[in-house]
Protein backbone atom coordinates (compact mmCIF):
# COMPACT_ATOMS: atom_id res chain seq x y z
CA UNK A 1 0.00 0.00 0.00
CA UNK A 2 1.78 3.24 -0.99
CA UNK A 3 1.17 6.29 0.99
CA UNK A 4 -0.34 9.50 -0.87
CA UNK A 5 -0.71 13.48 0.10
CA UNK A 6 -4.07 15.15 -1.09
CA UNK A 7 -2.86 19.03 -1.11
CA UNK A 8 -4.71 21.85 -2.25
CA UNK A 9 -2.30 22.84 -5.12
CA UNK A 10 -4.88 23.12 -8.23
CA UNK A 11 -1.93 21.34 -10.58
CA UNK A 12 -1.28 18.62 -8.75
CA UNK A 13 -3.67 17.52 -6.35
CA UNK A 14 -2.30 14.12 -5.34
CA UNK A 15 1.44 13.69 -4.51
CA UNK A 16 3.17 10.33 -3.37
CA UNK A 17 4.98 10.03 -0.52
CA UNK A 18 7.92 7.66 -1.55
CA UNK A 19 8.56 5.47 2.00
CA UNK A 20 11.32 2.39 2.51
CA UNK A 21 9.98 -1.06 1.94
CA UNK A 22 10.14 -1.26 6.12
CA UNK A 23 8.28 2.15 6.68
CA UNK A 24 5.71 1.18 3.85
CA UNK A 25 4.98 -2.16 5.83
CA UNK A 26 4.66 -0.84 9.05
CA UNK A 27 2.12 2.13 7.17
CA UNK A 28 -0.09 -0.53 5.98
CA UNK A 29 -0.03 -2.40 9.37
CA UNK A 30 -1.12 1.19 10.92
CA UNK A 31 -3.66 2.17 8.35
CA UNK A 32 -5.20 -1.43 8.15
CA UNK A 33 -5.43 -1.36 12.06
CA UNK A 34 -7.56 1.73 11.86
CA UNK A 35 -9.55 0.32 9.26
CA UNK A 36 -10.34 -2.36 11.62
CA UNK A 37 -11.12 0.39 14.35
CA UNK A 38 -13.53 2.63 12.12
CA UNK A 39 -15.49 -0.64 11.24
CA UNK A 40 -15.88 -2.23 14.25
CA UNK A 41 -16.96 1.11 15.84
CA UNK A 42 -19.82 1.86 13.46
CA UNK A 43 -22.11 -0.64 12.89
CA UNK A 44 -24.87 1.78 11.90
CA UNK A 45 -24.25 3.73 8.39
CA UNK A 46 -26.92 6.38 8.17
CA UNK A 47 -27.56 8.46 4.94
CA UNK A 48 -26.21 12.06 4.98
CA UNK A 49 -28.32 14.71 5.41
CA UNK A 50 -26.66 17.21 6.95
CA UNK A 51 -28.62 17.60 10.14
CA UNK A 52 -27.57 14.78 12.51
CA UNK A 53 -24.39 14.08 14.28
CA UNK A 54 -23.66 10.28 14.67
CA UNK A 55 -23.52 8.73 17.84
CA UNK A 56 -21.32 5.85 19.08
CA UNK A 57 -21.73 2.98 16.89
CA UNK A 58 -23.09 5.09 13.90
CA UNK A 59 -21.30 6.40 11.00
CA UNK A 60 -22.32 8.70 8.05
CA UNK A 61 -22.68 8.02 4.06
CA UNK A 62 -23.00 9.52 0.71
CA UNK A 63 -24.08 6.69 -1.60
CA UNK A 64 -22.67 7.83 -4.98
CA UNK A 65 -19.82 10.04 -3.92
CA UNK A 66 -18.00 11.48 -7.50
CA UNK A 67 -14.57 10.89 -6.40
CA UNK A 68 -13.42 14.10 -8.15
CA UNK A 69 -9.71 13.84 -7.06
CA UNK A 70 -8.93 10.61 -8.21
CA UNK A 71 -8.40 8.99 -4.89
CA UNK A 72 -9.07 5.16 -6.17
CA UNK A 73 -7.11 5.95 -9.72
CA UNK A 74 -3.87 7.33 -8.00
CA UNK A 75 -4.10 3.78 -5.54
CA UNK A 76 -4.37 2.12 -8.52
CA UNK A 77 -1.37 3.40 -10.38
CA UNK A 78 1.02 4.75 -8.14
CA UNK A 79 4.18 5.05 -10.03
CA UNK A 80 2.22 7.98 -12.56
CA UNK A 81 1.87 9.95 -9.11
CA UNK A 82 4.45 12.76 -8.65
CA UNK A 83 6.32 12.39 -5.70
CA UNK A 84 6.03 15.32 -2.82
CA UNK A 85 9.20 17.15 -2.69
CA UNK A 86 11.00 16.90 1.06
CA UNK A 87 10.26 20.75 1.46
CA UNK A 88 8.12 21.91 4.28
CA UNK A 89 6.37 24.46 1.98
CA UNK A 90 5.09 21.70 0.26
CA UNK A 91 3.36 19.27 3.07
CA UNK A 92 2.15 22.82 3.95
CA UNK A 93 -0.53 22.15 1.41
CA UNK A 94 -1.57 19.20 2.40
CA UNK A 95 -5.06 18.39 3.97
CA UNK A 96 -4.99 14.62 3.51
CA UNK A 97 -3.13 11.30 3.66
CA UNK A 98 -4.83 8.20 1.98
CA UNK A 99 -4.06 4.81 1.07
CA UNK A 100 -5.78 1.87 -0.09
CA UNK A 101 -6.59 -1.31 -2.00
CA UNK A 102 -8.46 -3.63 -3.78
CA UNK A 103 -10.67 -5.79 -1.67
CA UNK A 104 -10.61 -9.76 -2.47
CA UNK A 105 -14.09 -8.88 -4.95
CA UNK A 106 -12.61 -5.87 -6.78
CA UNK A 107 -14.16 -3.25 -4.97
CA UNK A 108 -11.64 0.15 -4.58
CA UNK A 109 -10.97 1.24 -0.89
CA UNK A 110 -9.22 4.51 0.21
CA UNK A 111 -8.48 5.21 3.57
CA UNK A 112 -7.98 8.85 4.82
CA UNK A 113 -6.16 10.59 7.26
CA UNK A 114 -7.12 14.22 8.42
CA UNK A 115 -3.75 16.34 7.82
CA UNK A 116 -2.89 20.05 9.24
CA UNK A 117 0.46 21.37 9.05
CA UNK A 118 0.83 20.63 13.05
CA UNK A 119 1.92 17.22 11.70
CA UNK A 120 4.62 18.52 10.04
CA UNK A 121 8.33 18.24 11.52
CA UNK A 122 10.35 20.97 9.97
CA UNK A 123 14.06 21.29 9.85
CA UNK A 124 13.81 25.51 10.66
CA UNK A 125 12.96 24.18 14.31
CA UNK A 126 14.96 22.25 16.80
CA UNK A 127 12.98 18.17 17.26
CA UNK A 128 14.37 16.25 19.19
CA UNK A 129 13.49 12.56 18.59
CA UNK A 130 13.90 9.51 21.64
CA UNK A 131 15.99 6.44 19.59
CA UNK A 132 18.79 4.18 21.36
CA UNK A 133 18.39 5.39 24.80
CA UNK A 134 18.93 8.95 24.03
CA UNK A 135 17.54 11.81 21.67
CA UNK A 136 18.56 12.91 18.50
CA UNK A 137 18.22 16.04 16.54
CA UNK A 138 15.74 15.29 13.56
CA UNK A 139 17.76 17.40 10.64
CA UNK A 140 15.47 16.70 7.99
CA UNK A 141 11.53 16.87 6.95
CA UNK A 142 9.57 14.64 8.40
CA UNK A 143 5.45 14.02 9.65
CA UNK A 144 3.22 12.41 12.08
CA UNK A 145 0.48 10.06 11.54
CA UNK A 146 -2.61 10.61 12.53
CA UNK A 147 -4.30 7.70 14.94
CA UNK A 148 -7.53 7.36 13.69
CA UNK A 149 -9.11 7.56 10.03
CA UNK A 150 -11.39 10.44 8.92
CA UNK A 151 -13.16 8.18 6.58
CA UNK A 152 -13.70 5.60 3.97
CA UNK A 153 -14.39 5.86 0.87
CA UNK A 154 -15.42 2.02 -0.31
CA UNK A 155 -16.47 2.40 -4.02
CA UNK A 156 -18.71 4.99 -4.66
CA UNK A 157 -19.79 5.26 -0.47
CA UNK A 158 -18.09 7.52 1.45
CA UNK A 159 -18.14 7.00 5.48
CA UNK A 160 -17.62 9.63 8.01
CA UNK A 161 -17.75 10.61 11.13
CA UNK A 162 -18.09 14.36 11.24
CA UNK A 163 -18.82 16.93 8.30
CA UNK A 164 -17.28 19.12 9.64
CA UNK A 165 -14.05 17.39 9.51
CA UNK A 166 -14.34 15.33 6.16
CA UNK A 167 -15.42 18.66 4.33
CA UNK A 168 -11.98 19.98 5.48
CA UNK A 169 -10.29 17.05 3.31
CA UNK A 170 -12.92 16.61 0.17
CA UNK A 171 -15.43 19.27 -1.24
CA UNK A 172 -18.73 17.89 -0.03
CA UNK A 173 -20.23 21.40 -1.11
CA UNK A 174 -22.61 18.99 -3.62
CA UNK A 175 -24.07 16.96 -0.78
CA UNK A 176 -24.49 19.71 1.59
CA UNK A 177 -23.77 23.19 1.18
CA UNK A 178 -24.67 26.44 3.55
CA UNK A 179 -26.86 28.97 2.49
CA UNK A 180 -24.90 31.67 0.43
CA UNK A 181 -25.34 35.16 0.68
CA UNK A 182 -28.02 35.38 -2.23
CA UNK A 183 -29.83 32.59 -0.54
CA UNK A 184 -29.89 34.48 3.27
CA UNK A 185 -31.22 37.20 1.31
CA UNK A 186 -33.83 35.31 -0.77
CA UNK A 187 -34.88 33.96 2.72
CA UNK A 188 -34.94 37.34 4.21
CA UNK A 189 -37.46 37.51 1.59
CA UNK A 190 -39.44 34.11 2.12
CA UNK A 191 -43.58 34.72 2.27
CA UNK A 192 -43.92 34.32 6.47
CA UNK A 193 -40.68 35.64 7.09
CA UNK A 194 -40.04 39.62 7.69
CA UNK A 195 -36.46 41.09 9.08
CA UNK A 196 -36.22 44.76 9.72
CA UNK A 197 -32.66 44.85 8.34
CA UNK A 198 -31.55 42.89 5.95
CA UNK A 199 -28.02 43.83 5.81
CA UNK A 200 -27.68 43.35 9.35
CA UNK A 201 -28.61 39.59 9.15
CA UNK A 202 -26.45 38.96 6.48
CA UNK A 203 -23.54 40.41 8.24
CA UNK A 204 -24.48 38.29 11.50
CA UNK A 205 -24.75 34.93 9.90
CA UNK A 206 -22.19 33.10 10.81
CA UNK A 207 -21.40 29.26 9.48
CA UNK A 208 -23.97 27.62 12.28
CA UNK A 209 -26.60 30.17 10.41
CA UNK A 210 -26.10 29.69 6.89
CA UNK A 211 -26.63 25.85 7.59
CA UNK A 212 -29.91 26.25 9.56
CA UNK A 213 -31.09 28.40 6.53
CA UNK A 214 -30.35 25.78 4.29
CA UNK A 215 -32.04 23.22 6.57
CA UNK A 216 -35.20 25.56 6.94
CA UNK A 217 -35.28 25.53 3.03
CA UNK A 218 -35.44 22.06 2.60
CA UNK A 219 -37.87 21.18 5.50
CA UNK A 220 -40.60 23.77 4.04
CA UNK A 221 -41.83 24.36 7.42
CA UNK A 222 -42.81 27.92 6.37
CA UNK A 223 -44.83 27.08 3.40
CA UNK A 224 -46.43 23.89 5.46
CA UNK A 225 -47.42 25.77 8.58
CA UNK A 226 -48.59 29.44 9.23
CA UNK A 227 -47.31 31.96 11.40
CA UNK A 228 -49.65 31.88 13.52
CA UNK A 229 -49.37 28.54 14.18
CA UNK A 230 -45.74 28.41 14.32
CA UNK A 231 -46.44 31.29 17.04
CA UNK A 232 -48.45 28.72 19.43
CA UNK A 233 -46.59 26.17 19.09
CA UNK A 234 -43.17 28.10 20.27
CA UNK A 235 -45.11 29.59 23.71
CA UNK A 236 -45.37 25.70 24.37
CA UNK A 237 -41.72 25.90 24.48
CA UNK A 238 -41.18 29.54 26.38
CA UNK A 239 -39.95 30.89 23.04
CA UNK A 240 -41.60 34.51 22.42
CA UNK A 241 -42.34 34.79 18.58
CA UNK A 242 -42.98 38.39 17.44
CA UNK A 243 -44.96 38.30 14.50
CA UNK A 244 -45.85 41.28 12.35
CA UNK A 245 -48.52 42.18 9.07
CA UNK A 246 -46.13 41.88 5.92
CA UNK A 247 -47.78 41.85 2.42
CA UNK A 248 -51.04 41.25 3.56
CA UNK A 249 -50.16 38.45 5.81
CA UNK A 250 -49.10 37.40 9.39
CA UNK A 251 -44.86 36.57 9.13
CA UNK A 252 -42.66 35.60 11.91
CA UNK A 253 -40.34 38.44 12.86
CA UNK A 254 -36.64 36.74 12.83
CA UNK A 255 -34.82 38.88 15.67
CA UNK A 256 -31.95 41.02 15.47
CA UNK A 257 -29.53 39.75 18.15
CA UNK A 258 -27.65 36.45 17.23
CA UNK A 259 -28.53 34.68 20.29
CA UNK A 260 -32.44 35.27 19.80
CA UNK A 261 -32.24 34.51 16.15
CA UNK A 262 -30.38 31.14 16.71
CA UNK A 263 -33.00 30.10 19.18
CA UNK A 264 -35.55 30.99 16.82
CA UNK A 265 -33.89 29.37 13.73
CA UNK A 266 -33.63 26.07 16.15
CA UNK A 267 -37.44 26.31 16.29
CA UNK A 268 -38.13 26.53 12.73
CA UNK A 269 -35.50 23.61 12.05
CA UNK A 270 -37.87 21.50 14.55
CA UNK A 271 -35.06 21.29 16.71
CA UNK A 272 -37.20 21.17 20.04
CA UNK A 273 -39.24 18.63 21.08
CA UNK A 274 -41.22 16.96 23.58
CA UNK A 275 -40.63 13.63 25.02
CA UNK A 276 -43.63 10.76 24.85
CA UNK A 277 -43.77 9.53 28.14
CA UNK A 278 -43.13 12.43 30.82
CA UNK A 279 -43.72 15.14 28.89
CA UNK A 280 -41.13 17.49 29.19
CA UNK A 281 -39.84 19.64 26.70
CA UNK A 282 -35.82 19.66 24.36
CA UNK A 283 -33.69 20.93 22.64
CA UNK A 284 -31.53 19.02 20.36
CA UNK A 285 -28.30 19.60 18.19
CA UNK A 286 -29.32 16.23 16.04
CA UNK A 287 -31.65 14.48 14.62
CA UNK A 288 -33.14 11.95 12.02
CA UNK A 289 -35.94 10.70 11.28
CA UNK A 290 -37.53 7.59 12.43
Amino acid sequence: MNLFALTQGPDRRILRIPLSRHVQAEVETLFRRQEGEFVASTGEELPFDGSYTPDQGECLVIAGYADINNLHDAIDHPLGIPEIPPDPAAFDTVKALFTGYRSEDGERVALIQSFNRRRIISPTGFTLLHTADTYRRVDGVGLTLDDRLAGMLVGTRLKFLSFHAMRQVLDLSAYFAEATVPELRAFARTAGIHIADEEAFVAMADSWVRKKVTLIGRNGILEAVSSAEIRRAALEFGIEIQTVQANGREAVSLPGRKAELKALLKFLDEDYYRSPLQGRNYVTNSKRSV
